[in-house]
């Protein structure tokens, strides 16, 4: 029923537009506000992140779930043509993302791919730590120093050097928010596997150590340290350290978990933008890990 007195008329008009204004309000600002997964929805707009081994695998997906949010992002690899390959494959996903190659094994070429970062977009945000490698190691006793010191500088000491140079650019640039740096590690940095090597096993023990102690070091300086350690999952690199046939390789190492599944790379990326959103704010020098279950067993 229409009013039919003129004070409930001026209500009814002034109220109608201001009824549809406060409903356009309340939807944008639902936009910006924490969902179930505790990660405000575009809250990386904007950000600069960088994700190292990033043309391919777990470091791949977690740029495209970055990129797909409105992030800045700069992937490095030791190629260029995964390098361009992957630029291509990024670049349709709107958001600015750059490519530098790099050796995280280095000191002046992880140096310089952070200096890539800072001055492409001013300041540094997040950083994913996942370059690695994963080659065949046999037993101790057969142990080759040269395997041990080339598994060691590329998944221990290439995460200290990333850290070190990338903490240095967060501390000494402005950011709105929480620097936070991820680092990959690996369930066998929790324990020891049949299924991984020596030096290996040794390089994700130590990545975990250097993330708690960074952890303890930083907190309350705006940078948060975290893991994340994923159980079996087929990527380049896995593949390559592996020896059998594409599917009975997956076939085997599914096995691992009591899933009997392997781990995706799109929820290890999950795992990574969680720890770097507002909703992770209170975790500091903890590691994730994404095994199906497999760290239960113990």
């Amino acid at each position: 029923m229409f009013p039919d007195r003129p004070w409930q008329r001026l209500i009814l008009i002034i109220g109608y537009p201001l009824g549809f204004m406060e409903i356009g309000l309340l939807f944008l600002s639902s936009q910006f506000q924490p969902g179930i997964e505790g990660v405000a929805v575009r809250e990386f707009v904007d950000k600069v992140v960088l994700v190292t081994g990033g043309t391919t695998g777990i470091g791949y997906a977690t740029a495209k779930a970055f990129a797909g949010e409105g992030a800045r992002v700069v992937i490095c690899g030791r190629t260029r043509e995964k390098g361009d390959k992957a630029l291509e494959e990024l670049g349709r996903l709107g958001s600015d993302v750059r490519f530098v190659p790099a050796d995280v094994t280095s000191e002046s070429s992880v140096k310089g791919m952070v200096e890539f970062a800072i001055d492409s977009f001013g300041s540094l945000d997040y950083a994913f730590n996942n370059a690695g490698i994963f080659v065949p190691e046999p037993l101790f006793h057969d142990h080759q120093t040269g395997t041990w010191e080339k598994v060691i500088a590329s998944n221990l000491t290439g995460v200290y050097l990333c850290m070190k140079y990338e903490l240095a650019a967060m501390l000494r640039t402005q950011r709105k928010s929480d620097g936070v740096i991820i680092n990959n590690a690996s369930i066998v940095g929790h324990r020891g596997s049949r299924a991984s090597g020596l030096a290996y096993t040794a390089a994700k023990h130590g990545v975990l150590g250097l993330t708690k102690q960074a952890a303890i070091n930083y907190a309350g300086q705006g940078v948060r340290i975290n893991a994340v350690s994923p159980g079996p999952t087929l990527t380049e690199a896995t593949r390559s350290g592996l020896e059998g046939p594409a599917d009975e390789v997956e076939a085997r190492i599914s096995l691992l978990n009591p899933t009997g599944e392997l781990v995706p790379t799109q929820e290890i990326a999950a795992a990574v933008t969680f720890l770097c959103s507002s909703g992770a704010s209170m975790i500091n020098g903890h590691d994730i890990p994404l095994d199906g279950g497999q760290l239960a067993k113990l």
